[in-house]
């Protein structure tokens, strides 16, 4: 009769260990496989093509992307935001959609927040060593199936959903963080009718406006 023989507990503890690894780095909640590598690339990546735009660059940085996490080769969306003093100086995405790697969505929106925000004047030269960069890469939006007003505001997750707002040919988006301003949800609905040049309760009308959210990772510059 065989006899089955034991494993070793070195081994049990090596694949827990090569399984809680791989969750880490991979399908940790919240991070989409960015880990610190990764997102210390993504900011470095954004200080260079900064540097770069505002002294002039009209194309995006040149990457040797075969030293890149692969994580960022694949492709991705996020927006790029511009802080100074904590404040905003400049933000964007150019599409939710997917369309190119992480990395390179990265370098583009960068440039975007540097040169084509409308709200801002472009960024001097001068004004780069004292600004902030942080980066939300966002997962795809999904439709937000709701009833009515009242519903609406049920279905939202405060803090944790970006919102987009598409009403009468017109649209709006804010992101996660934007909650900290506007914590009240109605209060949040009412701002982002007016971003989008709409009347404040727009949202409360029929027909109503097509609601989108979606999740995003944060990192910033320290």
């Amino acid at each position: 009769m065989d006899i089955p023989r034991r494993q070793s507990p070195w081994r049990f503890l090596l694949a827990v260990v090569a399984i809680a690894v791989v969750w880490y780095l991979f399908i940790r909640p919240g991070t989409d496989g960015l880990d610190a590598e990764a997102q210390a690339h993504l900011l470095q990546l954004a200080r260079e093509q900064l540097v770069a735009t505002v002294a002039g660059g009209a194309n995006l940085i040149d990457v040797d992307d075969s030293d890149l996490p692969p994580r960022l080769l694949l492709p991705g969306s996020a927006f790029v935001s511009l802080l100074s003093e904590g404040e905003l100086r400049g933000c964007m995405i150019d599409t939710f959609e997917e369309h190119e790697p992480l990395y390179r969505n990265v370098l583009r929106n960068t440039a975007l927040a540097a040169r084509a925000d409308e709200r801002f004047p472009p960024v001097a030269f001068e004004e780069v060593g004292e600004l902030r960069i942080s980066i939300s890469v966002v997962a795809p939006p999904e439709p937000l199936v709701f009833d009515g007003p009242e519903d609406l505001l049920s279905r939202l997750d405060p803090g944790m959903d970006g919102v987009i707002l598409t009403a009468d040919g017109a649209m709006a988006t804010y992101l996660p963080d934007v909650w900290d301003r506007f914590p009240d949800p109605e209060d949040f609905l009412d701002h982002l009718c007016e971003k989008a040049d709409l009347s404040p309760d727009r949202w409360r009308q029929e027909p109503y406006p097509a609601i989108e959210t979606y999740r995003v990772v944060k990192f910033e510059e320290e």
